[in-house]
């Protein structure tokens, strides 16, 4: 009896993994691009509403921000099967990418204080998830007034957390790294951009993987400032180049050292690409411009 016990058992355990393949298949079963690298499909997103970005997996679905049918964004939870729900956090943050861990989160808002410049920056807010609320809102007491703090996103076991900030007169990937006291301190320096280009949405793959958008393009010069020097010899102060499209790069860190960020042709287009969050090693979605004149989350395989 005991032996049937178990077969039954395991018996159960396949067909419910099988099932789950199934509704993951059925869910995204509308391929709409494919070559040698990647499958692209719809979702349920894609196909009833508009203006999606920045996702993060969560409870089995995504919480995304929104502006479909209306002006400014809002975020929303979607299990990626029926109409998506709001999900609350107060219309006085700004809502753009948010990173989540058990049932913290953290997210972009404005400060409260003024710096020491006269101007309010963005900074990294902690709250925790009740019921697709989020309660007991506070500010990280790592982010100085004096500079902005944006897109964070969290590593998988929760001990380290990147955003995108300006501490270094340049836009930058800082990685914080999580105290024994559950305290936030910073870590190392992951990447540091040209002071014209942007980085979005970083997200982790694993611990030494990190993926971002950026419009980092090595175009035609169009503007050089210079200054002179105390000997009256002219120097060049500052170079403005051409932008590119935002596409999708990776950087890898290897024997404690980050490298330099390498721009993945199968993810990218002609068009905007702003991030990429992975469900497994070789699927997950991307938020990109290409299909339908606006921005949206598509799923995604991988091929090799």
């Amino acid at each position: 009896m005991k032996n049937k016990r178990i077969k039954n058992s395991i018996l159960f355990a396949i067909v419910v993994v099988v099932l789950n393949v199934f509704e993951i298949k059925a869910q995204f079963n509308n391929l709409i691009f494919e070559n040698d690298d990647i499958r692209i499909h719809e979702t349920y997103l894609t196909l009833n509403s508009t203006g999606n970005i920045f996702p993060t997996i969560y409870n089995k679905g995504l919480i995304y921000a929104s502006n479909h049918n209306r002006n400014n964004y809002k975020l929303f939870y979607s299990n990626l099967k029926s109409e998506s729900q709001k999900f609350k956090i107060g219309s006085k943050y700004n809502l753009g990418a948010v990173a989540i861990f058990n049932n913290e989160i953290y997210f972009t808002g404005v400060t409260k204080k003024l710096s020491t410049f006269g101007t309010n920056n963005f900074t990294i807010y902690k709250g925790k998830i009740r019921d697709f609320k989020v309660k007991e809102i506070v500010q990280l007491p790592i982010c100085n007034l004096d500079f902005s703090y944006t897109y964070p996103t969290i590593s998988k076991d929760g001990s380290k957390m990147t955003v995108v900030t300006n501490e270094r007169g340049r836009l930058h990937l800082l990685e914080l790294k999580r105290t024994k006291n559950n305290e936030w301190e910073k870590g190392d320096v992951v990447y540091i951009s040209h002071p014209e280009f942007e980085i979005i949405n970083p997200t982790y793959y694993n611990e030494t993987t990190i993926y971002f958008a950026s419009n980092i393009y090595d175009g035609k010069v169009t503007r050089v400032a210079y200054d002179t020097n105390e000997n009256g010899e002219f120097l060049i102060s500052e170079v403005e180049r051409e932008q590119g499209s935002f596409n999708i790069y990776k950087i890898e860190k290897n024997n404690g050292i980050w490298g330099i960020p390498i721009k993945l042709d199968f993810f990218n287009s002609d068009f905007d690409e702003l991030g990429v969050i992975f469900i497994n090693g070789n699927s997950g979605y991307l938020t990109s411009f290409r299909y339908s004149n606006t921005d949206n989350i598509y799923y995604f395989e991988l091929k090799n």
